[in-house]
């Protein structure tokens, strides 16, 4: 028989707890608060002191489920078996088992929950014992007559079931099948369901063989995903740190590569516009030579020149004559060209002063302009180096104090340590006698129990030191026979030593 008949599963509920989102939280039970059902099961809810049967159409928010204290599953097939025995006496030694069979079906599941119908057997077996008669249906019969017993129980309780119908809370029992088992039947009997209870212990400890292996294999994986996952974690970081220092060295070159080309493109600039000044000086030096040449050919005497060109017969002797008699007027005009020559070589003078000095001016503002750049980003790379030192600084100090705190608390522990393994060996001195008569005030030795010093612990390697400073020693000095103190060798006791392995002497 199933053991969870009628009631598959009971569940208690507290009080139901807000859920859902951040701006539409709303009173309800979580999903996995409410029973899965399976086709032939019914839930009942208690709300209350009323009782609802829900075929699986309520949900967790509904104001039922909401405000249920308790949900039980209830088994609706029909017509389940439920076997029930007891034992009537026989005419010999041994006596008969009856073995009955009834067939249940849940009629009112409600009645069932409420009246808290869990063990139908136990019911039957009391229903079973209040027929009357069914004790002396056996008693005169030897056991080897077990058939005749069997049709006597029979049909008794057919007649006792028309008469007075078994009645349990929400339950309808139908009598069914009778068996009565003789002692050797019942023992062959017994030892077939102590065989099924072995067979199906082995096969649950196997079941839960299997599953404990699986679930350590499945923690196992998860383990090695965790490890895996990790590691992909720091190599994805160990590529971010790349590809950001790859970043910064590319944007440190790239503003490096600017302040080059910057600073070449300005020289070449400087350059380009010094030579563009040259070629002017030299084509305004070429102009002022070429106009000296001609005036070295023409001569300080016109007439020089006139009579060159007569010869040449450039002119005529009309021509030379007129230009003769207009030597007076050329003079004036050579005076005038010369003061109109000295007014333009002195502007081109001033000319060329002006476009050496707007070279230089330029120059010294771009060479300016350049120093002012690199001093900016060479003063923004010492600030982000100074950043990250600081940083460095900060972290270390941290560590630092962080190992001084453990390293303090590691003493302090190390120190109560000592001071119980003292006591304890002080106490155990006492407790043995070694003390008794040897030792002349035991209460100062007692209170040499804070020599010890909170100052020395274990070492930063874990290990105990060599030796613990303040550590009590106990002389036992003899009294010899005259009432004197007798030196008979070295009677120390060493009670609270270490040795080099962190263990207490003895």
């Amino acid at each position: 028989m199933n053991a969870n008949y009628p009631l598959v599963e009971q569940r208690e509920y507290g009080r139901p707890e807000k859920r859902g989102g951040l701006m539409k939280k709303r009173v309800m039970r979580d999903e996995g608060e409410l029973p899965r059902l399976a086709p032939h099961h019914v839930r009942v809810f208690r709300v209350g002191a009323e009782y609802v049967e829900d075929h699986g159409q309520l949900h967790a928010e509904d104001p039922v489920v909401i405000g249920a204290s308790s949900v039980t599953v209830v088994d609706r097939r029909i017509e389940v078996p439920v076997v029930v025995e007891t034992r009537i006496p026989s005419a010999e030694a041994g006596d008969f088992t009856v073995r009955a069979t009834f067939y249940c079906t849940v009629t009112d599941a409600k009645a069932v929950v409420r009246d808290g119908i869990t063990d139908v057997e136990a019911l039957l077996l009391s229903h079973l014992r209040e027929v009357p008669g069914l004790t002396e249906d056996g008693s005169d019969e030897p056991i080897i007559n077990s058939a005749a017993v069997r049709d006597r129980i029979d049909a008794r309780l057919t007649a006792y079931h028309e008469m007075r119908p078994t009645v349990l809370s929400g339950l309808r029992a139908r009598h069914a099948l009778v068996e009565v088992l003789t002692p050797a039947e019942l023992a062959e009997h017994i030892a077939q369901l102590e065989k099924e209870r072995l067979e199906q212990q082995q096969q649950q400890r196997r079941e839960e063989r299997e599953q404990q292996l699986a679930l350590d294999r499945a923690e196992r994986e998860a383990e090695l995903e965790l490890k895996r996952e990790q590691i992909r974690f720091v190599r994805e970081q160990r590529r971010e740190r790349n590809r950001h220092q790859e970043a910064v060295d590319k944007e440190l070159g790239r503003q490096d590569f600017e302040t080059l080309r910057g600073g070449f493109d300005r020289e070449a600039g400087a350059e380009q516009q010094k030579h563009d000044l040259t070629q002017r000086a030299e084509f305004n030096r070429f102009v002022r030579d070429q106009v000296g040449e001609d005036m070295k050919l023409i001569g300080a005497n016109p007439l020089a020149a006139d009579l060159s060109a007569r010869h040449h017969g450039d002119i005529t002797s009309d021509e030379y004559s007129k230009r003769v008699r207009g030597y007076d007027e050329l003079q004036a005009q050579r005076a005038q060209l010369e003061r109109e020559f000295a007014e333009k070589r002195a502007e081109l003078d001033r000319q060329e002063e002006r476009w050496k000095v707007e070279q230089q001016n330029q120059l010294e503002a771009a060479t300016r302009e350049d120093t002012q750049k690199r001093q900016a980003a060479k003063a923004e790379e010492e600030g982000r180096r100074w950043d990250v030192e600081h940083a460095e600084d900060v972290r270390r100090h941290d560590e630092e104090r962080q190992d001084k705190k453990q390293q303090l608390q590691e003493q302090h522990t190390w120190a109560r340590q000592q001071l119980g393994a003292w006591t304890e060996l002080t106490k155990q001195a006492f407790d043995r006698g070694l003390f008794d008569g040897q030792l002349s005030d035991p209460g100062a030795q007692i209170n040499r129990v804070g020599d010890f010093s909170f100052e020395r612990g274990p070492t930063p390697d874990g290990t105990a030191p060599s030796a613990v400073p303040n550590t009590p020693r106990v002389s036992i000095v003899q009294k010899g026979q005259d009432g004197g103190d007798t030196d008979e060798g070295d009677s120390n006791l060493d009670l609270g030593g270490t040795d080099s392995e962190g263990s207490l002497g003895h």
